[in-house]
């Protein structure tokens, strides 16, 4: 086991992500803590002295970039205000690169995490962390065995998975099922809740739900239920006021995974369906 090189904060409120990126931290050999919310970080900050925080930018409670200009006001304590923070975001426009360098983060990654720009990222901002040889060889055939052993790529693409570094080189090579086991308990959940909101008008709620759900499926590989939520979320964003097809086409989608990678649907409720 490596030593670990940086004490990196994951903050991050959806539970897929965050352990995927805690995983791949872990492996690259730095001690982790994760926390759910800006609220959270911010006492975890003052508390502990981080080498780094790797922060989402879209939270429920408090956003990642409220987060970071709390911190640098001072309300994390004395390191809060110059600890560099790696922005985590599902959106690649320059705008919010922009909008994240200009509350004081340091870096701008995009989801779903790209193993090596997050690794670039801990090199240009702490310490260099190591990386074996041997897991950039192994992701790329991994990867490409994945690709060749499963169907359609458009409703599952087996290969991101298989390219985490730790499933790529056989140190924990059942972890791409510990995600999806994550990512199944919770898909239910989101979906009743952009069902919900659709059937209460409520487009804040869907916009938000429909966010998470993109990030969370484009972490697992599950790319046509991410396309679906990014399609949603980019209609709200434009101001498409009807959005009374998302409910069963979310479905459509689950149900199409569900048969793909043989996994039984969770019961939804009617206004799920």
């Amino acid at each position: 086991m490596q030593q670990a090189q940086l004490h990196v904060l994951v903050v991050e409120d959806e539970v897929v992500n965050r352990d995927v990126v805690c995983q791949i931290l872990q492996y690259f050999g730095h001690e982790v803590d994760a926390v759910d919310s800006g609220l959270a970080a911010l006492r975890a900050i003052r508390a502990v002295p981080y080498d780094v925080v790797v922060m989402d930018c879209r939270m429920h409670d408090m956003d990642g970039l409220e987060t970071t200009r709390r911190l640098r006001a001072g309300e994390g304590g004395p390191d809060g205000v110059h600890i560099p923070i790696i922005a985590l975001t599902a959106q690649a426009f320059a705008a919010d690169r922009d909008a994240c360098l200009s509350v004081g983060m340091n870096d701008f990654l995009t989801k779903p995490v790209d193993i090596d720009h997050l690794a670039l990222a801990l090199t240009r901002w702490g310490r260099r962390p190591r990386q074996g040889a041997h897991a950039a060889r192994g992701r790329e055939a991994v990867a490409a065995d994945a690709r060749a052993r499963h169907g359609d790529a458009a409703v599952f693409d087996a290969s991101v998975l298989a390219a985490l570094p730790m499933v790529a080189d056989g140190s924990q090579p059942h972890y791409g099922e510990v995600v999806l086991d994550l990512y199944f308990k919770s898909l239910p959940d989101l979906l009743k809740t952009i069902a919900v909101a659709v059937a209460g008008g409520d487009d804040q709620t869907v916009q938000r739900t429909a966010h998470s759900l993109k990030s969370s499926s484009a972490a697992v590989g599950a790319m046509a239920m991410a396309a679906c939520a990014a399609e949603a979320e980019s209609q709200l964003r434009k101001g498409y006021p009807d959005m009374s097809h998302l409910p069963s086409r979310f479905d459509m989608e689950y149900e199409r995974l569900c048969t793909m990678l043989g996994r039984s649907q969770a019961h939804l409720p009617e206004s799920a369906v």
